[in-house]
């Protein structure tokens, strides 16, 4: 069974991957955040930073795009080309309203005829592997029957499948039984992606879906870095588990300092971490609330190293 890291915009990036790949494991497939280009510019160019070799080094990660014509695609793929990848994954689950409303990411889902002319003249001339990251639908998982003969008509190197829609976001339940229902009819392999917080849940996935290839992992792994590990069934000790831990936040804090100047920015990009990984740690609420009142890099690590040698202690 694969295990990957799924792309979570602003949380999942290089400095996040290489700390973690480094220090706590490897997972078979990591995915870069989306690099969102349209009418073949690109929207934001320094999320292409994320894609840079240099900044890759430990595990190198599938690019992946969000768009929704082929030339815009093709602008993508060209940088990947150059940068020595070989697979481009196409966003087609963000749910976000600024993405869904301009029919790109779970946006697109509703117009299977404007996904099957983007697929059609990508695989006329693509140059590198193609796989898809989707939700159900965007109003209703009813709209992914259209999306089947689609999918199964082009040679997909995989699907990966988060079974909510795109109106919920990340609320209510995922719709387990629609994802089993369409998964058995698709011909590329098929991931699972969507609340997977610990091995019972893991292994009740696999169990209703031995079929499927993989489980991709994502906020779990934010509130849980070991959560990779407990999945694969791997046992660490508590001594393993902190200093793995010291040794993640210590890289991720030098390479914080290479992006960022000023401890200002470097500890604005790591709350929205913390709002998930503090969830690991004794008195979460507190340890939060001592981290977003943090004024300088000396006080930040004062109160991280400490929470993680109260917390493994108490293990």
């Amino acid at each position: 069974m694969k295990i990957y890291l799924a792309p979570l915009q602003g949380l999942t990036d290089w400095l996040f991957r290489e700390a973690y790949s480094k220090h706590i494991g490897l997972f078979d497939k990591t995915f870069t955040p989306f690099v969102r280009v349209q009418n073949e510019e690109f929207y934001r160019p320094n999320q292409c930073n994320d894609l840079l070799p240099g900044h890759n080094c430990f595990q190198r990660p599938v690019p992946q795009f969000l768009g929704n014509d082929a030339v815009s695609f093709f602008r993508f793929e060209e940088l990947c080309l150059r940068y020595g990848y070989t697979e481009v994954n196409i966003n087609m689950g963000c749910p976000y309203p600024m993405v869904t409303g301009r029919r790109m990411g779970a946006g697109l889902l509703p117009y299977p005829d404007e996904i099957a002319r983007l697929l059609n003249e990508i695989f006329s001339s693509a140059r590198t592997k193609i796989s898809i990251k989707c939700r159900l639908g965007m109003e209703t998982a009813a709209e992914f029957e259209a999306l089947i003969p689609l999918f199964n008509a082009f040679p997909l190197e995989e699907i990966i499948i988060h079974p909510r829609v795109g109106k919920q976001q990340y609320k209510g339940d995922v719709d387990f039984e629609a994802f089993l229902r369409y998964a058995s009819a698709l011909k590329a392999p098929v991931c699972y992606n969507g609340d997977v917080n610990s091995y019972e849940d893991a292994a009740r996935i696999l169990q209703k879906a031995p079929e499927i290839q993989g489980l991709m992992l994502g906020r779990g792994v934010l509130a849980n870095p070991f959560l990779l590990s407990e999945v694969r069934n791997e046992l660490l000790t508590a001594e393993e588990k902190a200093t793995k831990l010291k040794n993640f936040h210590a890289e991720l804090i030098a390479y914080c300092q290479q992006k960022y100047s000023g401890d200002h920015h470097f500890l604005k990009h790591l709350e929205e971490l913390w709002g998930y990984h503090a969830t690991a740690f004794e008195n979460s609420h507190k340890l939060l609330k001592q981290i977003k009142k943090c004024k300088s890099l000396a006080q930040y690590k004062a109160i991280v190293f400490q929470a993680i040698e109260t917390s493994m202690r108490a293990v």
